[in-house]
């Protein structure tokens, strides 16, 4: 007998299992959905090759070999997206060069002239004669103390065995004189150097105080030297730019080498920019007596276009002074304060030939010369990652030659005169080669917009897509997707009854 009862009601829970089945989502229902949603896309689609993954359109091996082109492409699209971004992110600079600009618009380099010999044994005698020297203190003692300047200037200098820098010391602070003013003293300078100078045809004094046109003691790697256009110790000075060139411009003097008697050592003549410290990686000459030298040299701009700045620094791989909220950056400058603080931090003083960084570094004296010496290498090889180069920035390559002066048995130019020129005497002229500056300017590869138009090409190519298409993909994948799925829950309790 077949008891009587009710119909269930409809969403009533008759089972555990219906009533998980309407807490989750039903699996069948969202791959209804995604096929549903499939199916949709192949027939409304302008996608090149979707239309044979139509319904009813291709079947078995046909539909597999036309999936499995439709994938492959679709691979090939990734990848080749892939490379075209990473050469967009890793390397987005390209160098351009033309010769557009006008040596007017370069500075003229500086020049700088030092002697190998930092120490001249004369000058040294004639120096210690007008400083006061306690009676406890051998005059001789104090004279040889000065050796221990070399430590500063050569890589192979070995302390000698006596501890006279002792007695030098302390006759140097009794008279209140710095290393580096002794230094000065007893080094060969500019009185010595340069005798007549001439800057194209017209002739100057050499030693002069005017802002351009003369030539000024300084320091450098190889210690006291003298120096055109460069003055370190002046904040405000702003290098001049030539307006002629070739061999009968430029800078001209007539010189000697200054050096102590019957020592032939030479000079070395240092072609660096105008407002750089004068370091191991300056263009240099060496020039003997009797000998006339021609340094060429050849300015080479670098610049970087807007696009380029607007990169950050790492990608650029340069600095401008606002990066640094300086008024003026030099990479030369700060690879100059980070040697610097290494030799503090080591030695706890700053040498006399590095440019004075404010009153915060004691002055190095004649026994911090065993510290400098021993870490001399150390010093020279630190490394300062956090000094990029210059986003604007002029460097100087030079062309040397030189003939004998004795050859000129006569000439109408009084450069060769007997009145100018004697045994130790030489000729150098530093010029300009060319009217104009070659420019290497940093450009970007590719602007954002050059990226989307290569990323249209690379999908145009593989799956003729376009950007309409990609918006039509992304709007069957999210809402065409939720509203098949929505129509197939709401279809879901009328399978249940049939």
């Amino acid at each position: 007998m077949i008891k009587s009862g009710k119909w269930p009601t409809p969403g009533k829970r008759t089972s555990k299992g219906d009533g998980s089945r309407k807490r989750g989502k039903d699996p069948s229902s969202i791959r209804t959905a995604i096929l549903a949603t499939f199916w949709e896309y192949t027939e409304r689609t302008k996608v090149s090759g979707m239309w044979l993954m139509r319904r009813n359109r291709t079947y078995g091996l046909s539909r597999f070999i036309w999936s499995s082109v439709l994938l492959q492409l679709l691979l090939l699209s990734i990848y080749l997206t892939l490379l075209l971004w990473l050469k967009f992110y890793s390397y987005p600079i390209l160098n351009t060069i033309s010769n557009d600009l006008s040596i007017t618009d370069v500075a003229f380099p500086g020049v700088t002239i030092c002697s190998p010999k930092v120490v001249n044994s004369e000058r040294v005698d004639r120096y210690v004669k007008t400083l006061k020297i306690p009676k406890e203190y051998d005059m001789a003692e104090v004279i040889a103390g000065f050796d221990f300047l070399n430590a500063f200037t050569d890589q192979s200098f070995e302390p000698p065995g006596h501890d006279s820098y002792r007695a030098t010391d302390a006759v140097l602070r009794l008279n209140n004189v710095s290393i580096w003013e002794a230094a000065m003293a007893v080094s060969p300078g500019c009185f010595d150097y340069v005798k007549r100078c001439f800057w194209g045809h017209t002739e100057f004094q050499c030693n002069q105080s005017h802002e351009y046109l003369s030539f000024i003691p300084t320091t450098a790697y190889l210690g006291p030297c003298c120096s055109f256009n460069y003055n370190p110790r002046n904040a405000s000075f702003v290098p001049f730019s030539a307006n002629i060139f070739g061999m009968d411009g430029g800078l001209t003097f007539v010189g000697a080498e200054g050096s102590e008697r019957n020592l032939n050592t030479g000079l070395i003549v240092l072609v660096h920019h105008p407002m750089d410290y004068v370091t191991e990686a300056a263009a240099s000459v060496t020039i003997t007596a009797q000998s006339e030298s021609f340094v060429e040299v050849s300015p080479t701009v670098q610049s970087s276009s807007v696009e380029v700045l607007e990169l950050s620094e790492r990608k650029r791989d340069c600095l401008i002074s606002g990066d640094l909220q300086l008024s003026n950056y030099r990479q030369a400058a700060c690879l100059l304060a980070c040697q610097t603080e290494a030799i503090v931090q080591k030695c706890g003083c700053h040498p006399y030939l590095l440019p004075i960084v404010g009153n915060k570094f004691k002055e190095c004296n004649l026994n911090d010369t065993f510290c400098y010496s021993a870490n001399y290498d150390n010093f020279k090889s630190v490394r300062c990652d956090q000094c990029l180069p210059n986003c604007y920035d002029v460097t100087y390559s030079t062309l040397s030659y030189k003939t004998d002066l004795n050859q000129h048995q006569y000439s109408v130019s009084r450069f060769y005169s007997p009145e100018l020129l004697n045994n130790d005497s030489f000729v150098l002229r530093v010029y300009l080669a060319k009217q104009v500056v070659p420019v290497i300017r940093k450009v970007t590869v590719m602007s954002w917009i050059g990226l989307l138009s290569d990323l249209g090409g690379i999908f145009n190519l593989c799956l003729g897509l376009s950007m309409i298409s990609v918006v039509e993909f992304f709007y069957y994948c999210t809402y065409r997707l939720y509203i098949n799925y929505q129509l197939q829950k709401a279809q879901q309790p009328r399978k249940a009854w049939q």
